[in-house]
């Protein structure tokens, strides 16, 4: 069984989220975004140690009524369908759920049960899903939450309930109960009870003694004291006996505490704890059929925390190795641009949770329309492709065209699609997945720009880096619209800035192109009239890849008027 979708519906500053689920998913955005109330929201679907709580949870901005709910739909296998109840059973094997958390209808809200209802051939279904709580609950999967915060020790204890107690309880509880070593201890403890309370010290003091000054003083009640000293059992090994350590190879195996150890390394052991504790966990042994999925979701709360860029890496490949396990599906959140490169190859994979006058909303763009956007990025090779067929086309703007073999289009639909997503892998590095947490882009056609105006706003507007500016280079003007489309997809504000080249031969068609792209999140375009060395004024280099290094030499050596930075700050302005 597998997590395929989510609905959230008056839970804190989200009103509607209606947002497909892949096997691993992540949940990217600015601070304050809702990504934490994403994760919050099915944590108290399943009742992970947290509740809903009407004063705290209800939505404070302008809900259109006074329900709250989170609705979970889940794909199932032919098996869980045999399993399943008739009246859930569906010929797309797809299980539907809501939890119903508030509402003033009586009979969905009610104390002491799980208030899930189930769709039944396509509606709600007026009774809970198999009755009582204990049942509907664990007929979903269970959870496993990884805070942002967490404290080591916490994880390790035996004292009381901990990943590491639940894993050691588990291997204990199966070896003893053929293991001849834990029956001889058992054995030797009965020896043990007997002799040892016979034993006296060298003044006389023993158990058998002690006993004996109590029972005069209690005869007279018709009663006998007695000290017994009992068998040990696995709980009390685990609790007072069993002791973890650290060992670090760096010095030559010395065991030494892990606060000693920085946070990725005690967060990494954490997570490494709750993993592994999937393992660790008695299967259930049904007398007969019944639905019963295996599925753990994990959610996990900024996996980058306290880890370097290599470690981010290295985590986030584990993090995709885990969702590959049919029984295993992960939901992250992230700041880290690293865990968004690296997973841009899979797009629905990403959620853009964006927030606005206190809602929050999330975007992505969903393997339904996948299709749609590379067809979409492909449209100026058509516009070129139909300009070559076009009589009225001039024939210099023709042979341009051909030469820079701007016309072709692949006749493979597949095979075009594979080369738009390895354009996109490609594309969006790690530097360029920073764009995902800005609240607005400046798509600009080359690095010329984008490092002239990052050395600007990082030394000279200082009061515009509060407004969490990006600045984009997309490696040339014909990359421009594939940005546009996926920041319009994904609820990403942007404006353009790029070069006219004096709309000669073919950049006249490219600039109306660009022009014509605008979508509900583009704000503005700025294009120069000829290029940024005849806006600033300065002479252009002798070569294109000394474009960048040319402008930066002319500020640096006071080339530029202060006149014309104060009105390009403006232009900048202007675009937001």
């Amino acid at each position: 069984m597998q997590l395929q979708k989510a609905k959230i519906h008056n839970f804190r500053s989200i009103l509607d989220a209606d947002f497909d689920l892949e096997k691993y998913s992540i949940l990217v955005g600015e601070n304050n975004a809702g990504k934490t109330n994403i994760i919050t929201a099915l944590r108290i679907f399943y009742e992970d140690d947290i509740k809903f709580e009407a004063k705290n949870d209800f939505p404070k901005c302008n809900p259109v009524d006074k329900e709250s709910w989170i609705e979970l739909e889940f794909l199932t296998t032919n098996d869980e369908q045999e399993s399943l109840k008739d009246e859930y059973k569906s010929t797309d094997k797809v299980l539907k759920v809501r939890k119903y958390l508030k509402s003033e209808n009586s009979e969905f809200v009610k104390s002491g049960t799980s208030n899930i209802f189930a769709y039944e051939s396509g509606v709600l279904s007026a009774n809970q899903f198999y009755g009582a709580k204990n049942i509907s609950q664990a007929k979903l999967g269970r959870l496993l939450f990884i805070p942002e915060l967490s404290k080591t020790d916490d994880n390790l204890k035996m004292s009381g309930p901990s990943p590491l107690r639940n894993m050691i309880d588990f291997v204990m509880q199966k070896v003893i109960k053929n293991s001849p070593t834990y029956s001889n201890l058992q054995t030797a403890f009965e020896t043990f009870n007997k002799d040892f309370k016979e034993e006296s010290s060298k003044d006389g003091f023993s158990l058998n003694e002690l006993a004996n000054d109590i029972n005069k003083n209690v005869a007279e009640w018709g009663i006998n004291f007695g000290l017994d000293i009992n068998s040990i059992t696995a709980d009390n090994i685990i609790k007072n006996l069993v002791s973890h350590y650290i060992e670090d190879k760096q010095l030559n195996d010395q065991r030494v505490s892990i606060n000693c150890f920085g946070q990725g390394l005690q967060r990494h052991l954490i997570y490494t704890l709750i993993r592994v504790g999937a393992k660790y966990i008695d299967k259930k042994e049904e007398k007969k059929k019944e639905f019963s999925p295996e599925l753990t979701i994990i959610l996990f709360e900024e996996p980058e925390a306290f880890l370097h860029p290599t470690q981010q890496e290295l985590l986030n490949i584990d993090l995709q190795k885990v969702s590959e396990d049919p029984k295993q599906q992960i939901l992250s959140s992230t700041h880290s641009a690293i865990f968004v490169s690296k997973n841009i190859e899979t797009l629905p994979s990403l959620l853009k949770v964006v927030r606005n006058n206190g809602e929050s909303k999330v975007y992505q763009i969903n393997k339904r329309e996948l299709d749609s956007l590379f067809d979409q990025n492909n449209s100026m090779f058509k516009m070129f492709s139909e300009k070559l067929s076009d009589s009225a086309t001039l024939q210099v703007v023709k042979d341009e065209i051909n030469r820079r073999s701007l016309g072709s289009i692949t006749s493979n639909k597949e095979l075009k699609l594979e080369e738009e997503a390895l354009k996109y892998f490609l594309w969006l590095d790690n530097e360029r997945s920073c764009s995902f947490f800005a609240k607005h882009v400046f798509i600009c056609e080359g690095a010329t720009e984008k490092i002239f105006l990052d050395h600007l706003i990082n030394t000279k507007w200082i009061d515009l880096k509060t407004k969490h500016l990006y600045f984009l280079d997309v490696m040339g003007k014909y990359n421009i619209h594939r940005y546009m489309n996926l920041f319009g997809e994904l609820g990403i504000y942007h404006s353009i800035i790029y070069d006219k080249d004096q709309n000669q031969d073919v950049h006249d068609l490219i600039n109306g192109f660009i022009e014509n792209k605008k979508n509900d999140f583009t704000k503005e375009i700025y294009s120069f009239d000829v290029d940024i060395e005849n806006y600033l004024g300065i002479s252009k280099a002798s070569r294109r890849d000394l474009k960048p290094l040319n402008v930066m030499w002319n500020y640096k050596n006071g080339n530029i008027s202060e006149d014309k930075i104060i009105e390009l700050k403006k232009v900048i302005e202007s675009l937001l």
